[in-house]
């Protein structure tokens, strides 16, 4: 095989930022179709790639399209029932994150995709960002001696969209915002943690606390890992001021930082004696690489047949640590992580 076929279901700004990368930068790609519950919003972004080809069941793509892999960038509690019709017809998948929204649905899908036997992918492109990877071996080559904290960051400008607002779809503000975070401070880890500590509140959220008395807007996740180091997911929404994603390694013998609030590039001094930097505003320019090569190593591990990282059992670790951590806000005091790792 030197190409991989694909359809693309969830054609909003995380799959779009997929599509644009199969289209125009990988071409050992073809995107076939786009599917989109919205059939405009389908049209819309089909047109923008230049794909001929839009639906809005991705069982009109099973029906009318050959294709090998699916990229899946819905919302999440819909990946569930697209990954079981794509694993039964045996499609490589790419998932977006979070897996799911709970721990039983992550489950599900770990069960039915391991009866297949195909490629799947989580979308955890930090892994992939040049300078956070550079980080990670840095760790493993004990440029840092043993490891004591591992501090993620994660802020978003802006509230996401209304449906994250209920827990039961999303998985809360901790599984949509900090996914990434967490699978961050997991990688770096390498084991499984021992006791979670999450506390969240909500400031600024005022329309979305009263439609769901459950929702938080800002929160600080704390890990005790069973043999060190300690970690720290530190997030929010609304914050305003940036897009806002940094990371924090120390070690006994030494410390790496990743990440910078401001847009690298030029600053303006002025009379009154301010500097003037602009900052950071989406995550797809600050992980614009990271989205691209992350795609393109799912497809090398298709066409080579070799196994997909990050994982789905990588999904599903940072599933268990989110609902551990909604236990401990529930309970008001640490977890013991419990399950299986």
């Amino acid at each position: 095989m030197e190409k991989v076929n694909f359809v693309l279901v969830g054609a909003g700004r995380a799959g779009m930022v997929h599509a644009r990368n199969l289209v125009h930068y990988i071409p050992e790609a073809n995107l076939c179709a786009l599917v989109d519950v919205n059939l405009e919003q389908a049209r819309k972004s089909a047109e923008e790639v230049g794909v001929s080809k839009y639906y809005a069941s991705f069982e009109e793509a099973l029906e009318r399209e050959h294709f090998e892999a699916v990229c899946i960038a819905s919302l999440t509690f819909t990946h569930r029932e697209i990954i079981e019709k794509a694993a039964s017809v045996r499609k490589h998948i790419f998932c977006e994150k979070p897996l799911a929204q709970t721990k039983e649905e992550a489950e599900k899908i770990q069960e039915v995709v391991k009866k297949t036997g195909i490629k799947f992918q989580i979308g955890f492109m930090r892994r992939y960002d040049p300078e956070i990877r550079k980080a990670w071996e840095m760790v493993r080559e004990g440029k840092i001696g043993e490891l004591v904290l591992i501090k993620s960051t994660g802020r978003g400008p802006g509230l996401p969209p209304a449906w994250i607002w209920d827990r039961s779809k999303s998985g809360g503000m901790l599984a949509e915002v900090s996914s990434h975070d967490i699978d961050s401070m997991l990688w770096f880890a390498g084991q499984k943690p021992g006791t979670i500590f999450l506390m969240a509140r909500n400031f600024k959220g005022q329309e979305a606390r009263e439609k769901f008395p459950d929702f938080y807007d800002h929160y600080v996740l704390t890990v005790n890992f069973q043999n060190g180091p300690m970690g720290v997911v530190d997030g929010g929404c609304p914050v305003g001021y940036a897009y806002d994603a940094r990371i924090e390694i120390l070690g006994t013998e030494g410390m790496i930082r990743v990440g910078e609030t401001d847009i690298p590039g030029l600053t303006w001094y002025t009379l009154d004696k301010k500097s003037i930097r602009e900052t950071q505003s989406s995550w797809r320019n600050r992980f614009k690489e990271g989205y691209l090569e992350e795609m393109k190593s799912f497809i090398r591990c298709i066409i080579k047949d070799e196994k997909p990282s990050p994982s789905l059992e990588d999904g599903l670790r940072v599933v268990r640590v989110v609902e551990t951590a909604h236990q401990s806000l529930e309970m008001g005091k640490p977890v013991l992580f419990e399950g299986e790792w």
